[in-house]
């Protein structure tokens, strides 16, 4: 029934994204910002699911240093913050270079990355991450990124058309490795999002992140000690009346050799900046992706959210 119900969905979806497609780019900024705050605001109050999720993650990262009623504000936020996101892949896909100019300052701290140098940045679904590589293209410097592919095969394609609009460049999942280690051979820049759970089957390795293990990818690490890759850690943060600020965090220097120690270190490095920059905003991360899923095999099961399962 899931099966049929999906293929009944699907022309549907296609249509109203069609829609939001040709629609969304016409209206002003105001109408974004009011758009992403209604349905921010009604995911908040009709998505049970994913505000138990939420909670549950605020609940592991900030414990009793926040009260329920100060979660449940972030949590509120972060949904609005991320339907403006989805937003703004399409708005700013129209009229890029007028509205990116005028929306989206790029920090002092970002010039080392407007260069032709083969450079790694991490980041996280933190803020507009979607506006990064935007700005980035249209500058001239544009990212290599690998995007996890939509279910409804038809708004993927549309949706990597208008994510490509201003020249950085989607690759599949299927071989990525290898056309990034190509890439960043040829001076070009990649960039990571590794709060994301990579499973161990998948080459992932455990770190810590809000004092819990969890499952990320070292492909960052690798590729910078096999390229002699600058690795930048950077965000997009929102900013008022509809603008954002991109500004990077912390640099680090080409590791000098690949080993596990040397990835292991590097790896947590990102983790943990990643975490200090959430507990400073967290009402711009993505509290609704399952972070603590996977447990780590062997490990104290007390902390972990009532979705995590022992990983296999």
């Amino acid at each position: 029934m899931a099966k049929l119900y999906r293929q009944i969905r699907r022309p549907f979806e296609t249509i109203i994204f069609r829609i939001a497609l040709a629609a969304l780019p016409l209206a002003p900024r105001c109408v974004v910002l009011w758009m992403a705050w209604i349905g921010g605001s009604l995911g908040f109050l009709l998505d049970r699911r994913g505000r138990a999720i939420g909670l549950a993650n605020l609940d592991v990262a900030f414990k009793e240093t926040k009260t329920t009623a100060e979660k449940k504000r972030v949590l509120r936020q972060s949904f609005i913050t991320m339907t403006r996101t989805m937003l703004d892949v399409i708005w700013f896909g129209a009229f890029s270079t007028k509205r990116l100019e005028k929306y989206v300052r790029l920090d002092e701290s970002m010039q080392p990355l407007l260069c032709d140098k083969n450079q790694i940045c991490i980041t996280a679904h933190f803020g507009n991450w979607e506006t990064v590589g935007q700005m980035m293209a249209q500058r001239g410097f544009p990212f290599h990124s690998i995007a996890m592919p939509v279910k409804n095969a038809v708004v993927n394609d549309l949706l990597i058309k208008r994510r490509e609009i201003t020249g950085q460049k989607i690759i599949p999942r299927e071989g990525a490795l290898r056309k990034l280690l190509h890439v960043l051979r040829n001076n070009g820049k990649t960039a990571f999002l590794v709060d994301q759970n990579t499973a161990e089957s998948e080459g992932g390795i455990w770190g810590d992140y809000f004092g819990l293990p969890v499952p990320v990818t070292p492909a960052p690490a690798a590729l910078a000690a096999k390229t002699n890759s600058e690795i930048f850690i950077g965000f997009c943060a929102p900013q008022p009346r509809g603008r954002y600020l991109v500004y990077i965090t912390q640099t680090i220097s080409p590791p000098p050799d690949s080993n596990r120690e040397t990835i292991q270190r590097l790896t947590q490095q990102t983790l943990t900046a990643i975490e200090c920059e959430v507990r400073t905003n967290p009402e711009h991360w993505l509290w609704l992706y399952k972070r603590w899923k996977i447990k780590k095999p062997g490990s104290e099961t007390a902390g972990y959210p009532f979705y995590a399962d022992v990983a296999r």
